[in-house]
């Protein structure tokens, strides 16, 4: 088949918009004759290929964190109580990257894999610190508060590391940093979005299902 190729290089913008774009310029302004197409390769092609990859990596992780936490807490409530917290990770994440005027792409996927990880950790340790509490005979508010408060310290000196562990690479600027800049602006929002709502959104929501559902939350030894 005959092509035409034509190179170019992107600078100081993602590579997405540009192709856009470019596609949205050619359907208003270029009239191709019958049989003719245009496609995009390189690094665009690359990077769309791998964007599909690490979705479905990021369903098979999700599907693995739940099997994980229900085998852990024999409850489908304290399951989805943590699962109904991923989607803070993700704005945390976003929110950092349009802040710091970066987009999606391989790099800061990768981040928000890890993000979920490490924030799940976080909210099971909460979890299972609020059933102690409970097992020892408090009512339900006084263990979600009190287990609140005992591992804020822990959580938060955990998501401050990080976050200074990554503010190196969110701010050189130097040749190669659009690799890693993305992962750490993601690692940064979302782990300071977590000090501020995680630590209140998983007591509250812990309380109001214990409430609302008959199922025993803990496990029974």
């Amino acid at each position: 088949m005959r092509r035409k190729i034509i190179l170019c290089n992107v600078v100081k913008r993602d590579i997405g918009s540009f192709v856009e774009e470019a596609r949205e310029k050619i359907a208003e302004e270029v009239s191709l004759p019958l049989g003719y197409y245009v496609t995009f390769g390189g690094q665009f092609e690359s990077q769309q290929r791998a964007l599909r990859h690490l979705t479905l990596l990021m369903i098979l992780v999700i599907l693995i964190i739940f099997v994980v936490l229900f085998s852990s807490f024999g409850s489908l409530r304290q399951a989805f109580l943590i699962i109904m917290n991923i989607p803070s990770t993700l704005i945390g994440g976003i929110l950092g990257l349009l802040i710091a005027g970066q987009t999606i792409n391989v790099s800061s996927t990768i981040g928000l894999i890890a993000l979920f990880g490490i924030c799940v950790q976080n909210d099971v340790i909460l979890v299972a610190k609020i059933n102690d509490f409970r097992r020892q005979g408090l009512s339900l508010r006084e263990s979600v508060v009190k287990g609140a408060l005992t591992k804020f310290r822990p959580i938060l000196m955990t998501d401050v590391v990080m976050i200074v562990a990554v503010l190196p690479l969110a701010l050189i600027v130097t040749t190669g940093a659009e690799l890693h800049r993305p992962l750490a602006v993601v690692y940064i929002g979302g782990f300071f979005f977590a000090i501020l709502l995680r630590l209140i959104v998983v007591p509250v929501l812990y309380e109001a299902l214990a409430k609302l559902g008959k199922e025993r939350w803990l496990k029974k030894a």
